[in-house]
């Protein structure tokens, strides 16, 4: 398994995002999932991620999971048998927020196994995606409840981050270096 991490704010970021996802995924057009709700500022990095993604991308690739219509954890596994269905030759890009270590905190991890949503919030539910990318948004040690207190301009600033990178690399594969 391969892990790539690096900070929202690195100047590049979205460079290393989108080589990261080359080495992943080569040049296979993924299927995007954007994990999480609108309702607690902590959980809104994969439904701002997708409405960036889907304002920006214009349908060049299928992206579930916006602040409007948002994929949260209880959605996943229909999303996922729907995806597995619909687009069974596609790679799956699962995208959503997570919790860590006080100096993980800006962090984006990319990596080329599946995101077990929910986890950090004690939920047991079904792993989704070819290749993941978790923005660590909060404190582990701080607990679940705070997702709320996260302030919202790091997730803000860690979702263009996200769809900078994402958006090069489908922009990549389609030929539009």
């Amino acid at each position: 398994m391969e892990k790539f991490c690096v900070n929202y704010d690195f100047l590049g970021s979205d460079v290393k995002i989108c080589k990261t996802l080359a080495k992943i995924l080569g040049k296979k057009l993924p299927v995007i999932v954007c994990i999480g709700t609108d309702a607690v500022v902590g959980d809104c990095l994969g439904p701002l991620v997708g409405s960036l993604l889907k304002e920006r991308l214009k349908g060049k690739t299928y992206v579930f999971g916006t602040v409007e219509s948002p994929v949260t954890a209880k959605e996943v596994q229909t999303v996922g048998e729907f995806i597995k269905n619909a687009y069974p030759y596609s790679p799956v890009l699962a995208i959503d927020a997570a919790l860590g270590s006080p100096d993980e905190i800006g962090s984006l991890k990319i990596a080329d196994c599946p995101i077990k949503p929910g986890l950090g919030v004690d939920k047991n539910l079904q792993s989704l995606g070819t290749a993941s990318i978790m923005g660590v948004v909060e404190d582990r040690d701080r607990g679940k409840n705070l997702l709320s207190t996260v302030r919202f301009s790091l997730v803000y600033k860690m979702a263009k981050a996200i769809c900078g990178g994402v958006s090069c690399f489908i922009e990549n594969c389609l030929g539009y270096e």
